[in-house]
């Protein structure tokens, strides 16, 4: 349980765009993308916990099964990363946690 959170910590330092991210993004990366999604739910998590879950979340290829496993967050942890996303200034983060973590339209 505490890999995770300092995996997302340290995904979390990153900047820029998710295309062409630096290469260092990669080993956390790929050992987000092998986590059980219910290990994001970490409830000591803070910004940088919830900068890297964005991150890896709204990439849209970092998991197998992507899809299933966002449909799969509880929604106080998808409310909470989406406000995260809502106050950074970056506006490709933005809208792609908004295409990925938006709750679906009814």
């Amino acid at each position: 349980m505490e890999r995770t959170p300092a995996l997302l910590h340290w995904y979390g330092s990153g900047s820029g765009r998710h295309f062409g991210h630096p290469l260092h993004e990669d080993v956390p990366g790929q050992l987000l993308g092998a986590a059980p999604i219910a290990d994001l739910t970490d409830p000591r998590a803070g910004d940088r916990h919830d900068a890297g879950a964005v991150r890896h979340l709204a990439d849209g290829k970092t998991r197998p099964d992507q899809k299933r496993d966002i449909a799969r967050l509880p929604e106080p942890l998808r409310a909470r990363l989406l406000a995260h996303t809502r106050r950074c200034a970056d506006p490709d983060e933005q809208r792609r946690a908004e295409r990925w973590l938006a709750p679906p339209q009814t």
